[in-house]
């Protein structure tokens, strides 16, 4: 495990490469700090591990991009509608939490302190708006079909009372949900395969100004 650069947590802050400016939902549009990285870095296509320092771990809990106590993160570069990464090689057992950044258009999946999982979302449309808060896992279906809109749903974690889920779903470039969390569907049934009844999920929408003020505290 190396530690990790200033670069590249300023790349996890600035979110996807397929990040519209907030709160608009689907478009691939990248933000300015995406558009700068024309060619991606040798680690971007790796699922590497990298060390968080202390400081960084606290600025960035602090900027709502990960969880308060994160210790290190999957090391890639930014990613478009459908990629994802997941490797929880010597990870040891323990807790799994889930964040969601509406801001990013990304969600993370850590047991303990440490990034297992990570990959692009949809979320929800005007009028219809993924909740932000902390929500418990109310109940796992593998093979869901949403009668309210004719949609199959597969392997949901339902997080509210009146049906909104992390669920598969087709993360494609103009594509929103009605207050869902849309995940490539490879990537939902790791989660699904991780996460248990009663782990949590928290949806935020991280600082925007996260980057810069990263970017203001270096050197460690």
């Amino acid at each position: 495990m190396r530690l990790l650069d200033l670069s590249l947590l300023s790349i996890f802050a600035a979110g996807s490469l397929a990040m519209a400016a907030w709160p608009s939902a689907g478009e691939d549009k990248p933000s300015p700090q995406a558009e700068e990285l024309t060619v991606k870095p040798d680690w971007a296509t790796s699922s590497a591990r990298v060390a968080l320092r202390e400081e960084e771990a606290e600025a960035a809990a602090v900027a709502h991009l990960m969880p308060t106590g994160t210790k290190s993160l999957l090391s890639k570069g930014m990613m478009r509608h459908g990629e994802f990464a997941w490797d929880d090689t010597d990870v040891p057992a323990g807790k799994v939490t889930v964040w969601v950044d509406l801001r990013r258009q990304m969600v993370s999946a850590y047991r303990g302190p440490h990034e297992i999982g990570t990959s692009v979302i949809l979320y929800g449309k005007p009028g219809h708006d993924t909740p932000r808060g902390t929500f418990p896992v109310l109940r796992k279906v593998a093979d869901y079909h949403s009668r309210s809109y004719d949609a199959p749903m597969p392997h949901s974690l339902f997080i509210t009372n009146d049906g909104v889920a992390l669920h598969g779903s087709d993360v494609e470039r103009g594509r929103a949900t009605h207050g869902c969390v849309g995940l490539p569907p490879e990537f939902a049934r790791l989660l699904f395969e991780a996460v248990g009844v009663g782990d949590e999920v928290t949806v935020v929408i991280s600082d925007a100004g996260a980057t810069e003020k990263l970017a203001q505290k270096a050197p460690w």
